[in-house]
């Protein structure tokens, strides 16, 4: 038993079968086959990453790591994974959903959905991401209130900066008629965040959201990218205070989500740009 960090590595050398595949696959090779059962080479133990992939590939479930049993772990051999033509269909069929059913969405089911987002790819494995979701119907709309009177109060003192001017018309359209163009009356919301010191805050955020996205097309929900809110967390501090971001985290990107008052018949049709290279 062999510690990795404040963390442990061990092998059951009663289900061990010494195949090799955890040395094979760790990607910083700190892993020995070693007489009996694989170990930690002396003076690697800092460098594990936490991948997990020890634990994910022994095909007897043989390795705990950081303290992880992996009988607990979802199985793959015997999943019944989505097959291409399904995910095509899925993938090429996503819409940036604007119109919302007015239902909520369970927060159990939002909570799953998170979770499926926090096991997306991170750069070096350093899965620092944070989520604030807002998973209640009265908090958005408090949440929604806040942003446009913020933006309205901007608007009044002619205190927008350059780039920003497009909020004029969002902030007319919502104290005339109360037109959510905003957020266009999305009953949730989620925001990526990261330290800025994380290793590639940026696209870690933006991938996992992006499998948050597909996670949710599956279970029935519609998203949308709103870049329009992310602008306005920039412009109003008290919004990251709302959502729980701290002064030291990079907000990466928003995401509103609902139940989709619209249904769409068919996918796009696009021309891909693909470059071969021989």
């Amino acid at each position: 038993m062999n510690t990795i960090g404040s963390n442990l590595f061990s092998v059951d050398p009663r289900r061990c079968i010494r195949c090799g595949e955890c040395v094979n696959d760790c990607p910083v090779n700190i892993l020995e086959l070693g007489d009996t059962t694989p170990y930690v080479t002396d003076g690697r133990a800092g460098d594990c990453i936490g991948c997990q992939h020890c634990l994910c590939v022994c095909p007897t479930g043989a390795i705990s790591v950081l303290g992880l049993n992996p009988d607990e772990s979802l199985d793959l051999v015997s999943a019944s994974l989505p097959t291409l033509d399904q995910l095509e269909v899925m993938l090429k069929g996503r819409r940036s959903v604007r119109r919302y059913a007015d239902e909520g969405v369970d927060p159990a089911l939002i909570r799953r959905l998170v979770g499926i987002a926090g096991y997306a790819p991170s750069g070096r494995n350093n899965r620092r991401l944070s989520f604030s979701v807002i998973d209640n119907r009265a908090a958005m709309q408090r949440f929604r209130e806040r942003t446009l009177d913020g933006l309205s109060d901007l608007v009044r003192r002619n205190a927008l900066p350059p780039g920003y001017e497009l909020f004029d018309a969002i902030v007319d359209g919502w104290s005339r008629y109360q037109a959510d163009v905003l957020f266009r009356w999305a009953p949730h919301l989620v925001v990526a965040s990261a330290p800025e010191t994380a290793a590639s805050p940026e696209p870690d955020g933006i991938i996992a959201l992006g499998q948050f996205e597909m996670a949710a097309v599956s279970a029935g929900l519609g998203t949308l990218w709103n870049g329009l809110v992310k602008m306005a967390i920039t412009l109003l501090p008290e919004l990251r205070v709302e959502l729980n971001i701290g002064d030291d985290y990079r907000v990466i990107f928003a995401m509103c989500f609902g139940r989709p008052d619209i249904s769409y018949a068919r996918c796009p049709q696009y021309e891909t740009v693909i470059r071969s290279v021989s």
